[in-house]
């Protein structure tokens, strides 16, 4: 790079031949990473709190930037959690609650914009507040 702003300052170069970048090179490890959400009911992870509000599994949905469905995870409410891989990149996350025969329950919440770096795990914690449910 200096040999080339040497050549430019003498006019020997035109402009176009020389690549200038202010950004720092960036090294992304390829490996899966792991986006793991953790829910309460009204603030509790009591297993029954699920059942007491008529749930019975979580589905969260896990979106590309394009709006792209790339993840879609549906677990026992009672778990209380749940692991979905994804690649390294930049996605959007929502959870709803079903009922036993699979029917949204609650209004959507947002697990917000996530970014996974590659062989990492990002944990995301949701509430489903009492005012949430239909």
């Amino acid at each position: 790079m200096k040999n080339c702003a040497l050549l430019l300052l003498a006019g020997l170069v035109p402009v176009s031949s020389c690549a200038v970048s202010s950004e720092p090179e960036t090294v992304v490890d390829s490996g899966d990473s792991v986006l793991t959400v953790r829910w309460t009911v009204d603030g509790t992870s009591d297993p029954h709190a699920c059942a007491a509000e008529g749930a019975d599994a979580i589905d969260v949905v896990v979106q590309a930037p394009n709006g792209e469905v790339v993840a879609e995870a549906v677990e026992s409410c009672e778990r209380a959690a749940t692991h979905v891989a994804l690649a390294p990149g930049h996605y959007d996350a929502d959870a709803v609650l079903l009922d036993p025969a699979g029917h949204t329950i609650t209004t959507p919440v947002e697990l917000g914009p996530i970014t996974l770096y590659g062989s990492d795990e990002l944990i995301v914690d949701a509430d489903f507040p009492p005012d949430s449910f239909y």
